[in-house]
Parts: C-alpha cells; sequence; structure tokens
C-alpha cells in the first residue's frame, strides 16, 4: 500500500471481512501499518499542524521565562490541539476495530462529531504537558548550575510523568469511543488505570520514552515527530489498552448496535415513503 493517498482515499470503501481472526502483538502492529498506514500519516500530518499554534505560543512563553504565559498559552492552543489528536485517535482506534471505510471520509465525519467534546480534554492535556516539560527542564537547569533539587522533587517529577501519561492513555480513547460527560471521563479512566496497572504503565512509557527521544533530538526531533509522532505512538498505546476498553465498555457491541439500529431507522423510513400513496407521482384529479 502506497504512503501517500491516490483518489480512492476519498470516498467509501471495503473494510476487513468480519470473520477473519484478528492477529496480535507484533504482527497486528505491522498488519494495521500495511494496510492503514495512508490514513494514520494524514492524520500524523493534520495532528502536527495542530499542535503548531500551541508548540509556537508555549514556546514564547519559555523564552519569556513566564509560567503563567506558558500554561494560558496551553490553554489557547489545547482549543485546536484537542479536536487534531481526538481525530488522531479515532483513525487509530478505526483501524484496529477493521472498521469499513477510507480515511477521508470517516475523518471528517468523526471530527465534526468529535469536535465540542475534545476541547476541554485537549485544554487539560495541553496544560499538564506544558507543566510537565517546565518541571522537567527547571531539575535539569537546576542540576546545570550545581543546585541540588532534591531526591523528591526528581521522584516528584518523574511520577508526575508516568501517572499522568498513565490516565491520558485511557482518556482519549473514550473522548472518541464513548458519548459521555468529561468528568464521567477522567473517572473511568482513573478506574481503568487502576484495574489495568500494568496496560496503562506500557502505554505510559511508550509515550514517555518516544517523546523525550524527540525532544532530545531536536531540531532533528521535528523530522521524527512528522514521520512517525503522533501515530507511532497512539497505535502502540491503542493497541495495549484497547482490550481493557472492550472488556469494559463493550465498545464494538455497542457500535454494531447504533449501526443496526441507524439501518432498521433507515429501511423503515424508506418502506413508508413507498407505502406513501403521495410518493408514486399520480394526480388523483384526472
Amino acid at each position: 500500500m502506497g504512503l501517500f493517498p491516490s483518489a480512492n482515499d476519498f470516498k467509501d470503501g471495503r473494510g476487513v471481512d468480519k470473520d477473519t481472526p484478528r492477529k496480535t502483538g507484533l504482527g497486528r502492529f505491522f498488519e494495521l501499518v500495511g494496510r492503514d498506514m495512508n490514513g494514520m500519516f494524514l492524520a500524523n500530518l493534520l495532528t502536527c499542524l495542530g499542535f503548531i499554534p500551541v508548540i509556537c505560543l508555549v514556546y514564547i512563553g519559555f523564552l519569556m521565562n513566564s509560567l503563567p504565559v506558558m500554561v494560558v498559552s496551553a490553554v489557547v492552543g489545547g482549543v485546536l490541539a484537542g479536536p487534531v489528536l481526538a481525530g488522531m485517535y479515532d483513525t487509530v482506534l478505526r483501524a484496529l476495530r477493521d472498521e469499513p471505510g477510507y480515511w477521508w471520509t470517516t475523518y471528517r465525519r468523526a471530527f465534526r462529531q468529535n469536535f465540542k467534546a475534545s476541547i476541554l480534554p485537549g485544554i487539560l492535556y495541553c496544560v499538564v504537558v506544558t507543566l510537565q516539560i517546565f518541571i522537567v527542564y527547571f531539575c535539569f537547569s537546576m542540576l546545570a548550575q550545581g543546585v541540588n533539587v532534591g531526591t523528591g522533587m526528581w521522584v516528584a517529577a518523574v511520577l508526575n510523568l508516568v501517572v499522568f501519561h498513565m490516565l491520558f492513555a485511557y482518556m482519549w480513547p473514550q473522548v472518541v469511543l464513548l458519548d459521555q460527560p468529561f468528568h464521567q471521563t477522567l473517572a473511568n479512566s482513573i478506574r481503568c488505570m487502576l484495574a489495568f496497572l500494568p496496560h496503562a504503565l506500557a502505554a505510559s512509557i511508550v509515550q514517555i520514552l518516544f517523546w523525550g527521544l524527540v525532544i532530545l533530538c531536536m531540531p532533528l526531533g521535528l523530522l521524527l515527530m512528522i514521520v512517525f509522532g503522533f501515530w507511532f505512538t497512539c497505535e502502540i498505546c491503542c493497541q495495549i489498552v484497547s482490550g481493557d476498553l472492550e472488556r469494559v465498555f463493550h465498545v464494538e457491541e455497542q457500535i454494531r448496535a447504533k449501526k443496526d439500529a441507524e439501518l432498521s431507522a433507515a429501511l423503515a423510513a424508506d418502506y413508508a415513503e413507498d407505502e406513501d400513496p403521495s410518493s408514486d407521482g399520480s394526480d388523483s384529479g384526472e
């Protein structure tokens, strides 16, 4: 499958046979990359574009050495970053469900549906990540000046990174899969994080290691973000936690039930229209 889209990528299409058994582990990862790389790569590009404002605004606050400016910048930038990140997760989760349809058709529909619901999670995500970057930078800058910030500060910084990314691993899939208030999403994320601790920890470590590598390799990290960035970490993390979410929320069952209901309603509407005497085009006055 080509890396870049063709005209066929922008219309409805066929998915995977429902009776085909799904692979697991690395086999599943490479299957999705080989089959859905177009959609994931394009969604990744849109996500990178959506994060440009928040990165630029936070960097301005960083140059000003002002944490309040950085936080306000994260809030403003999160309004756009949230929806594009939700679009990235939606693309990956559809691939994991082997859902029929081509990328652009499903992406734009899901983007509209998830736009409002993803703004508040996007703001929270950007604010937390900004604070984490500031804390880690503060610790290393103090260390470079020969000032020991103490073991407690380092432990707090590491725990902050790990715990919040464990939370985010279960938060973002719920944002795009479930129609519920944000406070319920956070509560569910905490419960899932504690119930499936090894999976949550693994997903968190993947995020921390990859984005840590991106930051350490700057400016080469920009290329890593464009080519691998969001799709790579989203795919791995979703593959880790999707089974947990399915076990708790029965997502695929709900989606099938919703589609069956929509199909039944459409068939009923068509049948009612066929039964309507006024729809046969005849003129009763003649």
